[in-house]
């Protein structure tokens, strides 16, 4: 292995520690070359420059990912590591008997905690559910809130004018809106089913659920409106409204709002389906493909982008006088050409009439398509002693970068090399060969979710 000069003793947690126990080469050569006296300010040098770094790349969707994976996989047979980071320092290697394995100092994550995952709302109910007081009145809930958070909130009620505003300000404004039954009412009317049941179950019982399988798709707009909050007591989460919110909402006719909930719900997850698996979709076709799919002669909900962009994954974006709702990914300035080579074959290849059935799959983001060619793999790989955790790990990556379009069967090669495929002038062809059916049956966003197959069929 190249990186062998790196290895440390696995044992370390923090930077220092895991900067003293490096061959005294390697930090000789880094004090050099940062122009520091000793390894105390190497380590100062080493965090504010990854915290620099970081910061200028944390909107980047692949950065995202990439840190993921490597919290993800510390200390596992998994070496998803650049070869820039080991370099830097920021990374450590060790050796786990049979493998190398890598960890992240302490002072890393907390850096990537900081940047990349900063606490919302959402999250800090969550982490702090074990300690938060049941606060049923709603000014004491929106105490507890950080400034940057309520306007956050703020933004998500439509309030105007709360950029230079002072905290109370802000809650006083915030709490308006919160208690009055037409602001409300127009809230609720952008729910979605899921969302409009859980409203419905805290209301009738009055105000509190207990549910230790709390799902993030479904609470996730009323904990960032404040409608609700988290607490835990004796190892059960509950969500709660506050007395002030219960009030108004209890004398609101839901009823009436149902129609407008099934429709936003429609809509939502036709989007949410098309934009997974064609990368980007032009709002201005969401009406056809509505009425389409669901033979309603209805106009959709205008309120559609902010419904969808309340999903991580979606975003809109304009283009040439035109919304579209794209895949987040494809915002990264890497795949910048990809999204418009998609928007550009819009208009020139046909889209599959998939049934609604089946095209409500693709809303659901862990949904992996299988197909016999993958199964064929599957099966070479299981006799080639693979594991299956890392089969599973090997099928989705190569899944996932077809779909980009990236038929770079050498790239894909030296990505089965890292996780263990041993290549051979025996069984390249073969192993070729079981690449090229599965990118050949790969539904793939510049085909508008065509396989290359079903392409060539059409257009023969």
């Amino acid at each position: 292995m190249k990186y062998e000069k790196y290895l440390v003793k696995k044992g370390k947690i923090d930077l220092l520690s895991s900067l003293q126990a490096l061959d005294k080469k390697i930090l000789d050569k880094k004090m050099k070359e940062y122009n520091v006296n000793d390894i105390y300010e190497l380590k100062d040098y080493i965090l504010t420059f990854f915290e620099y770094c970081l910061n200028e790349a944390k909107d980047d969707e692949f950065t995202k990912v990439y840190f993921e994976n490597l919290m993800n996989n510390e200390n596992s047979q998994f070496l998803s590591v650049y070869e820039q980071d080991i370099k830097l320092l920021i990374i450590f290697l060790y050796n786990k008997g049979d493998y190398y394995s890598y960890y992240i100092p302490i002072e890393i994550k907390q850096i990537i905690d900081k940047i990349l995952y900063s606490t919302t709302i959402e999250d800090f109910n969550l982490a702090n559910a074990a300690n938060t007081p049941i606060v049923k009145d709603l000014r004491g809930l929106l105490e507890t809130i950080v400034v940057t958070d309520l306007k956050h909130v703020g933004k998500l009620l439509n309030i105007e004018k709360l950029s230079n505003k002072p905290k109370r300000e802000t809650i006083n404004m915030i709490y308006k809106a919160l208690t009055d039954a037409n602001k409300l009412t127009e809230l609720i009317k952008g729910f979605t089913d899921k969302e409009f049941t859980l409203l419905k179950d805290l209301i009738s019982n009055k105000g509190t659920i207990q549910d230790n399988d709390i799902s993030v798709d479904i609470y996730h707009v009323l904990y960032m409106t404040c409608l609700v909050f988290i607490f835990r007591r004796e190892n059960k989460f509950y969500i709660s409204m506050t007395d002030d919110v219960y009030n108004i909402i209890k004398d609101i006719d839901l009823n009436k709002i149902q129609k407008t909930v099934d429709q936003n719900t429609k809509t939502y997850y036709l989007a949410r389906s098309m934009v997974e698996l064609y990368g980007a979709v032009p709002y201005s076709s969401l009406e056809y493909y509505y009425n389409l799919y669901y033979g309603n002669k209805l106009d959709i909900p205008d309120n559609i982008p902010l419904l969808c962009e309340r999903n991580d994954y979606i975003a809109s974006i304009r283009i040439n006088n035109e919304v579209y709702l794209i895949h987040k990914i494809l915002q990264s300035r890497d795949l910048e050409q990809l999204l418009k080579n998609i928007i550009l074959r819009h208009k020139t290849i046909k889209r599959k009439p998939f049934k609604l059935n089946e095209l409500l799959k693709y809303s659901n983001y862990d949904y992996y398509e299988k197909n016999k060619s993958k199964d064929q793999f599957k099966k070479y790989l299981e006799k080639e002693n693979i594991s299956d955790d890392i089969i599973e790990m090997i099928l989705k990556i190569i899944s996932d970068m077809y779909r980009l379009g990236n038929d770079s069967i050498s790239g894909t090669v030296e990505m089965l090399q890292e996780y263990g495929v041993e290549i051979t002038e025996e069984n390249i062809n073969e192993i070729l060969d079981y690449l090229v059916k599965i990118y050949n049956n790969s539904r793939i966003w510049i085909n508008n979710g065509w396989t290359p197959i079903e392409m060539r069929t059409e257009y023969k």
